[in-house]
C-alpha cells in the first residue's frame, strides 16, 4: 500500500489498513485445521466455503487486506469471492498469515504472450494475452506474501501446496494452472511457475 504520511487522508487510510491487517493476519489457531503441509517455519492450511463461519470469515479477512495490498478494486468476476474459492493460508511459527494463495476451479486460459521480454526501461511491457484457449483446472486468483517474508520461496510453497492438494488425489501440471492479472512480479514468478512458454491468464 503507497501512500504519503504528508496528506492526512493517505495517512487515515493508511492507519485503517495496518489495524485490519493486524487483525487478519492474526490467527491463534483451529480445533479443526486441515493442514496440508508443515514447514520449519510455519504450516500451510486450507480453508474453502464448506468451513465452519468462522474459517471463512478469517478467510475473507486476509483476502481483504490482500485487494488493498495488491491493488485490486474490481471484486467482481474472478477476483471475488464466490462457492469455489479455496484459501492457502501460510501460518508462521509466531501464528501470523504471512501468505496466501486464493484459487478456483477455471476450465481455460489464455496464454499470456511475450511475458518476459523487457521495454527499455527494464521494466515488463503491457500483458498480451492470445486468442486461443487452453485447457486450465486451476484458477489463482491472488498469490500474496507479506512483504518482510519475500524472496524465502514461501510463494514457491504455496503454489506446490495447491497443486498437490486442489484436486482430491492427484497432482496438477504446471501448465493447467491459470493466474488473474497478475502483478510486474506475480509475472516474474508465474512464468517458470507455470512452465514454458507461456504462463496462463484467466478473467
Amino acid at each position: 500500500m503507497i501512500y504519503n504520511n504528508s496528506v492526512a487522508e493517505d495517512e487515515q487510510n493508511h492507519n485503517r489498513y495496518h489495524k485490519r491487517f493486524l487483525k487478519a493476519s492474526s490467527f491463534s489457531g483451529w480445533k479443526t485445521e486441515r493442514v496440508v503441509e508443515e514447514y520449519h517455519d510455519g504450516r500451510i492450511i486450507l480453508v474453502n466455503q464448506n468451513d465452519p463461519k468462522s474459517h471463512i470469515k478469517k478467510m475473507d479477512e486476509v483476502r481483504e487486506v490482500v485487494d488493498i495490498d495488491l491493488g485490486i478494486t474490481d471484486r467482481g468476476g474472478a477476483s471475488a469471492t464466490g462457492a469455489n474459492l479455496q484459501a492457502f493460508l501460510y501460518i508462521s511459527n509466531a501464528n501470523k498469515v504471512i501468505a496466501s494463495a486464493f484459487v478456483e476451479h477455471i476450465e481455460k486460459g489464455y496464454p499470456c504472450i511475450s511475458s518476459h521480454e523487457q521495454d527499455d526501461s527494464g521494466k515488463l511491457p503491457l500483458m498480451k494475452v492470445g486468442d486461443n484457449p487452453m485447457k486450465a483446472v486451476c484458477g489463482v486468483s491472488r498469490l500474496w506474501v507479506f512483504k518482510q517474508c519475500r524472496r524465502k520461496k514461501i510463494a514457491a510453497r504455496l503454489m506446490d501446496c495447491v497443486r498437490a492438494n486442489f484436486v482430491f488425489g492427484c497432482t496438477i501440471s504446471k501448465v493447467k494452472i491459470a493466474f488473474s492479472d497478475p502483478t510486474e512480479s506475480g509475472r516474474l514468478f508465474a512464468q517458470p511457475t507455470a512452465g514454458p512458454p507461456n504462463f496462463l491468464i484467466y478473467r
